[in-house]
């Protein structure tokens, strides 16, 4: 069985590209057990929803730079090890 943060990368995965049938399953089956990744489905369902309202659309045109992603790459990198 897949462990959280696999669901987490699937159901962000399947935003915006098609997965397979076995991720889907995957995905519903873990959330039939897991209550922090149905939260954190429904979470992600709102904001996706937020940033395409009218207030936030422009957010959603932002482009990270280089610079800018590497440094997000090595701050996630950090907070996944502790």
């Amino acid at each position: 069985m897949k462990d959280c943060q696999e669901i987490t990368e699937l159901i962000e995965r399947s935003k915006v590209e098609r997965i397979t049938l076995g991720d889907r399953l995957a995905i519903g089956m873990h959330k039939s057990i897991c209550r922090d990744c149905r939260q954190y489905f429904r979470d992600s369902d709102s904001l996706d929803e937020l940033m395409q309202s009218k207030r936030f659309r422009h957010l959603s045109e932002y482009t990270f730079s280089d610079d800018e992603k590497e440094k997000l790459k090595i701050l996630l990198k950090s907070k996944s090890e502790d």
